[in-house]
């Protein structure tokens, strides 16, 4: 009885220290295999310019329109899991930090130019870990590991977002081809922007004309305005057709290279359509691209007809190389 209670006690004795073993271990691994400093990081790459991508996306008043988020409270993100906090932008990268309870994490976002028509776009947080307790170092490992997937979420949507020139300019700016090759127009100069009335009447004398000949009108009529001085704004009236027809009193034939064109489709007035203009010249300098000729605006709304400017639908044409 006494040997089988000895043997009993030196089992023991060693399941303890196989336990203090096992026990050691452990707090050794979690001290060397989880860090004190937890950084987690990743990227996508968005193919349009770095300039443009990089543009829009330090401009945090808009991150609303892309992020992924259950409501705002003041500069906060409410995520799915936390809450996401934007402090400050700077030339390209955005601070933020990330919070869910006890967790917390400083985050950088950051667009970089990758190439003449690619951007990267990153994120990198950064978590302190340096805490005696095995299982907040533990609890804190597997948290990084929910932010790394939140924030990769998030970057995705912006790499959607910006991907598009709609996300970058705020209009659909679609590169395409000149279809037709004859255009017949006539031009006069105002002392100051010319009215609708004054627009239609151009219109209409094109119009007469071009029914005098037979032709075959292939577009909506197309409207240039452009202010030379301040008491002369230049103004060009035109349709495309289907094929040539005579010249006439200051009604002129011009034939169009079969180039490349911008185009962008709106419903506005002409501050929309001036805002339009303005994002087209940022999509020229960001792709390094020039124009061969004067654009035109399609009224593809009778102005005469339809009084609520906020209903006009209109079409850029932008002649590009």
């Amino acid at each position: 009885m006494f040997v089988h209670q000895k043997k009993l006690t030196k089992t023991m004795k060693y399941y303890k220290i196989i336990l203090a073993i096992a026990i050691s271990a452990s707090f050794i691994f979690i001290y060397l295999f989880i860090p004190s400093n937890i950084i987690v990081s990743d990227n996508i790459v968005v193919h349009q310019s770095g300039s443009s991508v990089t543009r829009g996306f330090v401009q945090i008043q808009y991150w609303d329109k892309w992020m992924p988020h259950k409501k705002i409270e003041g500069h906060s993100f409410i995520l799915e899991e936390g809450e996401l906090a934007i402090n400050a932008s700077f030339i390209a990268s955005v601070k933020a930090n990330f919070s869910k309870g006890d967790f917390s994490s400083g985050v950088i976002f950051s667009a970089i130019d990758a190439g003449r028509d690619s951007t990267l776009i990153r994120f990198e947080a950064s978590v302190d870990n340096r805490h005696l307790s095995p299982i907040t170092r533990i609890q804190n490992y597997i948290e990084s590991r929910k932010l790394k997937s939140q924030l990769l979420t998030i970057i995705k949507a912006a790499g959607a977002y910006y991907g598009s020139t709609k996300g970058i300019y705020g209009f659909d700016i679609v590169e395409s081809k000149v279809k037709d090759t004859t255009l017949v127009s006539t031009q006069r100069n105002f002392a100051d922007t010319p009215s609708i009335h004054q627009q239609y009447e151009m219109i209409q004398t094109l119009k007469e004309h071009i029914k005098k000949y037979n032709g075959v009108i292939h577009s909506a009529p197309m409207v240039n305005i452009t202010r030379i001085s301040n008491n002369e704004v230049y103004t060009q009236v035109a349709f495309a057709l289907a094929q040539d027809i005579p010249p006439g009193d200051q009604i002129s034939i011009k034939k169009m290279v079969l180039g490349k064109i911008l185009e962008v489709k709106l419903i506005g007035n002409q501050r929309k359509i001036n805002a339009a203009f303005e994002a087209i010249s940022y999509y020229l300098s960001d792709n390094m691209k020039s124009s061969p000729a004067i654009p035109f605006v399609t009224y593809d709304t009778d102005r005469t007809i339809e009084k609520d400017d906020s209903k006009w639908l209109s079409t850029i044409y932008y002649p590009i190389f």
